[in-house]
């Protein structure tokens, strides 16, 4: 496995999210895979509400995985991963009832399960499979 970036930028991850915030106008949770670390960032509710969110993201990861992100969602995870010079991104937006955006880098294809799993139970969840 990769070892953890000694130089990782928590002020680049909280911009990212911040803008994330601002143009999706909905919850944001943003996974980033640093080495063999889960860092997660979140807009405030989006942190408040982590653990719910990552469990309905497993519960219909299938579903999440078939939508194709619209032009601006792919465009914001190309940039963000640009920033954090790290490929393996994957950005959750939530908006109004439960309507759930999953959108990743392309480092994080084929991942995203086990990325949702390690930042579960970062967060203290339990797994799923």
């Amino acid at each position: 496995m990769a070892e953890e970036s000694q130089h990782f930028d928590r002020s680049a991850l909280q911009a990212v999210v911040a803008a994330a915030w601002e143009e999706f106008e909905g919850e944001v949770l943003l996974l980033v895979r640093d080495g063999s670390k889960m860092r997660l960032g979140a807009s405030e509710s989006g942190g408040l509400n982590a653990r719910a969110i990552l469990s309905q993201c497993l519960r219909r990861l299938n579903q999440l995985e078939e939508q194709t992100p619209d032009t601006t969602t792919r465009a914001f995870v190309r940039v963000v991963s640009e920033e954090l010079k790290n490929d393996q991104v994957v950005l959750l937006i939530v908006r109004g009832h439960g309507d759930i955006r999953l959108a990743c880098g392309a480092g994080a294809h084929g991942k995203v399960r086990d990325m949702l799993n390690d930042a579960l139970q970062t967060i203290g969840g339990e797994r799923r499979r």
